[in-house]
């Protein structure tokens, strides 16, 4: 049984904001930002045939679908009963079900990016668009990240670096997340049982929040942040100047200005918070205090959720940095 090399190359014009999709199970992925306004893939095949014929006949049936139209280009993996583009190739009578693949894109920097994959390690760089990527079972290496992104992986270790803030939006099960960024302009993080890392400057004007069932969680502080512990079963490790305050089941511990506001909520996770190790020295100030700020800490009184003294110390803070 020998093997054939066979390529399949798409490309189609999508625009500088444009949207890619991207569907499979298996293969490596590369997905990188280029210039221009183009998409390209390149899908790179190995077939387990009898002869050069039967390697043809095997690529014609496993081919990738594509769908394009005006600033789209989707690629999906064909459809099979089995498990991969090997169950097609046995189902076709044509020798061993070996066939492996691997796929390069190529896209605009800003175009919006979706992926969903099966046992695909991903590896993208560069792109800073809207950003969606899905993973069982695959490992994900998000590099020179920017703009919003949401992810989602199970049994997955998701690993982003950014060189630009971004929104974060993740969710994982049995896997762990590390994610470094000058600056998270939103985060939301949910994880059932992989250890949490957060390392950059949190935003001031939305409440960051991370929950976890069994899972740990490594803060990374840069400038002046509240974490809100809601746990009972949780330990907690601040290797910064602070003070703590609070109830067991909701502790805060204020960290320099205590300007950013984060919730950190677990059923038996520990926090560690350190300072940071691995963000850019020049990571971009926090941004301008939200003007409506005041009146949601006069409302967190009023509801209760933190005393006098408190909300003194917070507008304290607000108006120092005015």
């Amino acid at each position: 049984m020998a093997r054939f090399a066979r390529q399949q190359v798409i490309e189609h014009q999508i625009g500088p904001t444009g949207r890619f999709g991207l569907r499979l199970t298996h293969p490596d992925v590369e997905i990188r930002a280029s210039d221009g306004d183009i998409a390209r893939v390149v899908i790179e095949f190995r077939i387990s045939a009898e002869s050069e014929a039967d390697a043809d006949v095997a690529f014609e049936r496993i081919r990738y679908v594509v769908s394009q139209g005006a600033g789209l280009l989707e690629v999906n993996e064909p459809k099979l009963s089995g498990r991969g583009l090997g169950s097609l190739v046995s189902r076709l009578g044509i020798g061993s079900p070996n066939v492996s693949t691997s796929v390069r894109a190529e896209v605009p920097p800003g175009a919006e990016v979706t992926f969903d994959g099966v046992s695909a390690d991903l590896r993208a760089e560069g792109l800073h668009g809207r950003q969606s990527y899905r993973s069982v079972s695959g490992d994900m290496v998000l590099e020179r990240a920017a703009g919003e992104l949401r992810v989602r992986g199970i049994s997955s270790s998701v690993s982003l670096r950014a060189d630009e803030p971004i929104r974060l939006e993740a969710n994982t099960v049995s896997g762990d997340l590390s994610a470094v960024a000058p600056r998270f302009d939103e985060l939301r993080v949910e994880s059932i049982s992989g250890d949490v890392e957060i390392e950059g400057t949190l935003s001031s004007r939305r409440e960051s929040r991370v929950e976890t069932v069994s899972g740990d969680f490594r803060l990374g502080v840069v400038g002046g942040v509240t974490v809100e512990v809601r746990a009972l079963a949780s330990s907690v490790s601040v290797s910064l100047p602070h003070r703590s305050e609070g109830s067991r089941d909701r502790r805060r511990y204020v960290i320099g200005d205590g300007r950013a506001q984060l919730v950190f909520r677990s059923m038996s996770g520990d926090l560690v918070a350190h300072a940071a190790r691995r963000t850019p020295v020049d990571a971009p100030a926090p941004e301008p205090m939200d003007p409506g700020l005041e009146m949601e800490i006069l409302r967190a009184l009023e509801r209760g959720e933190i005393d006098v003294e408190e909300a003194v110390a917070r507008l304290a803070r607000m108006a120092s940095h005015a």
